[in-house]
């Protein structure tokens, strides 16, 4: 809320988050990679759901890539008419 107590209209941010992303999946993937060959030290220890965190935070970070790649070219499409909305033709 403003000082006069309006509320302001919220943006959304210019940032679709496509890069966070695959970066954090390509994370997970090496992190899956650097523990693949110390499975049986994990599995003696107790820490082999190690290797399955990373294995599905590597699997999900490929779908949220999908997504946030599908929202960002569905939202590019979008953004012309929107402009063309806000200002009507004269």
């Amino acid at each position: 809320m403003s000082a006069t107590g309006e509320r302001r209209q919220l943006e959304p941010l210019p940032y679709d988050g496509v890069l966070s992303v695959r970066v954090g999946t390509v994370l997970w993937l090496v992190a899956l990679i650097v523990m693949l060959p110390f499975w049986d030290d994990l599995r003696a220890d107790g820490h082999l759901w190690w290797i399955a965190t990373a294995a599905v935070g590597t699997l999900l970070g490929l779908v949220g890539v999908w997504s946030t790649t599908r929202r960002r070219n569905r939202l590019r499409h979008q953004l012309p008419t929107a402009r063309t909305d806000d200002h009507p033709a004269s």
